[in-house]
């Protein structure tokens, strides 16, 4: 065999090497896009199971209804950055979906994982303090949760065309052993 195709096949080999190097290196960043999503997902859980969240879920409707009929409250939202102690819990709980928000907009954590467990709570949240935001903004700008509302639509979206019921039927269907 002469040199030329010494040097032929050994191009050829080291081709094969970069190939095989590059889909290694895609499928250890795929495993580490995975183990983010479940530490983000874990944070999520943490957060959304916790003493604080619940205490602001119960209180939504009151709030709701506050701004419903109170004309007085209503103009506090609009011109009182700092609402003080009766609106804490709820804007802590804004502040910490609008941050869950841009992480999944952003990329930082998969979306279906999120929506797969939020869906329902993220929109029932947003059904709830929709014309309180509204009114917030007034207060605090334009971008105020507007990235928890995105999500929110987003939400909705995911259980009105049916992927949530997709997923969650695939469950039922699930053969694998117990």
């Amino acid at each position: 065999m002469d040199s030329g195709w010494v040097a032929a096949l050994a191009s050829l080999a080291s081709t094969g090497i970069v190939a095989i190097t590059a889909i290694a290196a895609f499928r250890q960043i795929k495993h580490y896009q995975n183990a983010n999503d479940i530490v983000v997902y874990l944070r999520l859980v943490d957060k959304m199971d916790s003493a604080a969240v619940a205490q602001a879920r119960a209180a939504l409707s009151d709030v709701a209804k506050r701004v419903a009929s109170d004309e007085a409250f209503r103009q506090r939202l609009r011109e009182d950055p700092s609402l003080g102690e009766d609106f804490r819990v709820i804007g802590e709980l804004l502040r910490s979906l609008e941050h869950i928000s841009v992480l999944v907009i952003k990329g930082g954590v998969a979306e279906d994982l999120i929506l797969a467990e939020y869906a329902e709570i993220f929109v029932d949240i947003w059904d709830q303090l929709r014309s309180t935001v509204f009114e917030r903004r007034l207060a605090l700008g334009p971008y105020t949760a507007r990235a928890f509302e995105h999500l929110a639509v987003r939400a909705r979206a995911y259980i009105n065309d049916g992927r949530m019921a997709k997923e969650y039927n695939a469950l039922e269907r699930d053969n694998a052993p117990s």
